[in-house]
């Protein structure tokens, strides 16, 4: 008989005794407390009933007879108080068993109360006046339980009416209300009465009026319901029964057997198993984890089923290492080679996108701050006619977008100059919706949800604008013919798994989530393995550059979060980007602030600018502003222009990037002789010259090119006015 056949017929033959034997347990077990329980229930109802019924007749007598009076009739319509005084005393109601009496009109107003609980205060009975026609709807007499600080009480009632009228015939004269306190003698006597353990219990919505335990206890509640047919208390009435608990000690006696009769089914089971199983798999997996065939030797010679895959195991022993070793190298070598292979392709991207970059930008962006700044000066020239005015305006316009092209290069290569700080991305996210209705038009349904309970990221806002901006503007042209733009935020955490799915420089933690979801036509796999590199588009001639996507890219990396798109051709796209959680608070936005005065204090700036057209402008600028300028075309001539000042140099403009001797350089010879003395760094390319990875430190000033006359005159402003407020603070 093989192996499995012996196994098999040992588990059927447990199981089929264990539940056989567990089935008539059950079975009996449940016959005898059911027949016992239902004897014991109804006979615990019947008396219970008579209990009740036999305590509360003198409080019924009470209520049935002295709503049947005139005199009463009389004393409600006239308030004679005096009357209930002598007829409805505490006396009286002592003699019934009562503890209170409450007399109302007929239209519900209280007439008369009186208790003997040694309480003054004990208020009416919450009854509404529209609540004694629902009581005595249909019937002259009601019964029922009221709440009442000493604990709770039953309440008798009838209708008032005329001695002769005793078929209630005619309209209610007012309405009589006794009742009795169920204090804890009056439990301890119903205990006695129907030899019980008797406890009143707050009201539960789902009492089991019929229970029994596993301790032999037998046990019934009985809801005890207000005036409107609510519950305000639960009667547990408990019985401890000698049958019950002789049948639960039967029952045990019974669960013993079956579980010495189970162990012993369980030891010959485990030996079977040790004997047929258990000693010839140790002895495989001894030979598998040893990596020695030894162990199996006289297994193998068995004619069973562990013999022949102790045979099959001696037969592939070094096959198989030779295969996973051979796999493993293979495997070793393709993802070695693929992923040299990926990230040289993408480091000669980055590396020639940034010359590129850095080239155009250092010299590119001095010839547009020149074109920027003589623009905007012969805007504001106060002779130029319209004609002037709108041909500068337009030489301004086409600077600026030459400016956001270089801006774009640099944002994808990563060489741009960062300036984070703690803001939300709640705030901008809604902060940008009605700039981005005018951008994608009124086509398009635009939905901003912002979900994130804590949507606060360090990160360049003017950066995440232009990322948000560049995506609204990618999924306008994704939907040609309109349709849904959604912009969501959310927290997210991205595991160890997770996060170099998304980006290989991502580290497992706490993110803010911003997607852009479009109903548009979507994307395949061909165009979503490229959407990311420069340059390309799937956009007509003229209808793109190919750097948008490319500009998100590195603005999200360079920022320290990632980025990826799930799309399908039809289906619309969803960009989400991902940036690390901070639970700083964040910084308020700065206001946008007047055009700037001309100084009144003749501050004296020292500019050193190797480029002359850029020099010209800014010294110009600011022999406008009302500053006394020293012009500087290197280093070396500030330091000896410095030298030869005898005055105060109150700040000095410097390039980073000049021949011979760089800004930083400069500023630093500078600080020996004239610590007072600021810095502003003016730059359009700066390649970590002055900042961290790209990332501007907070005591630094900068400026970058291209800039306005309007934006240098407000920045020189703002550093001035830094240092007096320095001084002042010192002081």
């Amino acid at each position: 008989m093989k192996v499995q056949t012996k196994i098999t017929l040992l588990l059927v033959l447990v199981v089929a005794t264990f539940l056989a034997g567990l089935f008539a347990f059950r079975a009996y077990d449940r016959l005898k407390f059911r027949r016992i329980a239902d004897e014991r229930f109804a006979e615990r109802n019947r008396s219970f009933d008579n209990f009740l019924t036999k305590h509360g007749e003198k409080l019924e007598t009470l209520a049935l007879y002295d709503s049947a009076s005139d005199q009463m009739v009389r004393a409600i319509a006239t308030n004679d108080l005096q009357w209930f005084r002598d007829n409805i005393a505490r006396a009286r109601l002592e003699s019934f068993g009562a503890n209170a009496a409450w007399i109302y009109g007929p239209d519900g107003v209280p007439a008369y109360q009186v208790n003997n609980l040694s309480s003054e205060n004990l208020p009416p009975l919450p009854i509404p006046r529209e609540g004694f026609a629902r009581v005595f709807e249909h019937k002259e007499f009601a019964h029922f339980f009221t709440a009442v600080p000493q604990g709770v009480m039953e309440i008798r009632a009838a209708i008032v009416h005329p001695a002769k009228d005793f078929k209630r015939v005619l309209p209610p004269s007012g309405f009589f209300f006794v009742g009795r306190l169920w204090s804890r003698p009056a439990l301890d006597e119903m205990s006695m009465f129907t030899g019980n353990t008797v406890k009143l219990m707050p009201p539960v919505p789902s009492a089991r009026e019929n229970y029994n335990d596993e301790y032999g206890l037998l046990a019934f509640s009985q809801p005890l319901y207000s005036w409107d047919g609510k519950p305000i208390a639960q009667l547990v009435v408990r019985n401890q029964s000698p049958v019950i608990g002789e049948l639960r000690r039967s029952s045990e006696r019974l669960l013993l057997s079956l579980i010495l009769f189970a162990l012993i089914l369980f030891l010959l089971l485990m030996t079977s198993l040790v004997r047929w199983v258990r000693r010839p798999l140790r002895q495989i997996m001894a030979s598998l984890t040893q990596n020695d065939p030894k162990p199996i030797e006289r297994l193998a010679r068995d004619r069973g089923e562990f013999g022949e895959l102790a045979r099959t195991v001696q037969k592939f022993f070094d096959q198989r290492d030779n295969l996973l070793r051979e796999m493993e190298e293979r495997r070793s070598t393709e993802e070695a080679l693929r992923h040299s292979e990926e990230e040289l392709r993408h480091s000669q991207k980055m590396e020639a996108v940034g010359r590129l970059a850095g080239g155009i930008a250092h010299d590119f962006n001095n010839l547009l701050t020149a074109i920027i700044g003589y623009a905007e000066l012969i805007n504001a020239c106060e002779w130029n006619d319209a004609v002037v005015r709108q041909h500068a305006d337009l030489i301004r316009k086409a600077g600026e977008q030459a400016a956001t092209l270089t801006r774009q290069l640099l944002a994808f290569s990563r060489k741009q100059l960062l300036q984070p700080r703690v803001i939300d991305l709640n705030h901008l996210v809604v902060d940008m919706e009605n700039l981005l209705r005018r951008v994608i038009g009124e086509r398009f349904r635009l939905q901003t949800r912002a979900e994130a309970e804590t949507g606060t990221v360090m990160a360049d806002p003017s950066q995440i604008e232009q990322v948000i901006l560049n995506l609204g503007v990618n999924a306008r042209d994704a939907m040609p013919s309109g349709g849904d733009l959604i912009i969501r935020t959310a927290n997210v955490h991205l595991d160890k798994w997770r996060a170099p799915q998304i980006s290989v420089s991502l580290a497992a933690g706490d993110y803010v989530e911003l997607s852009v979801t479009d109903t548009g036509i979507g994307m395949d796999e061909a165009t979503k393995s490229r959407i990311f590199e420069p340059f390309f588009t799937t956009k007509g001639p003229g209808k793109g550059t190919g750097l948008g996507l490319a500009t998100v890219y590195g603005i999200v990396r360079q920022s320290g979060g990632g980025i990826c798109v799930d799309s399908h051709p039809g289906m619309g796209s969803t960009f989400r980007i991902y940036l690390p959680l901070d639970r700083s608070p964040a910084e308020r936005a700065q206001a946008e602030l007047p055009p700037v005065e001309k100084s009144q204090n003749y501050e004296t700036v020292l500019v050193v600018e190797d480029e002359e057209i850029v020099r010209e402008l800014v010294c110009d600028v600011l022999s406008e502003q009302g500053y006394y300028v020293l012009c500087a075309p290197d280093g070396h001539v500030a330091l000896q222009l410095a030298g030869d000042f005898d005055g105060q140099i109150h700040l000095m403009i410097t390039d980073v990037i000049m021949p011979h001797m760089n800004g930083p350089e400069l500023a630093t010879r500078l600080a020996v002789t004239r610590p007072e003395m600021k810095v502003l760094y003016v730059s359009g390319y700066s390649d970590n010259d002055i900042g961290n990875h790209g990332v501007l430190e907070s005591q630094i000033d900068l400026l970058q090119k291209p800039f306005t006359p309007q934006t240098l005159a407000r920045k020189i402003r703002d550093v001035l006015q830094k240092r007096h407020h320095a001084q002042t603070t010192s002081v």
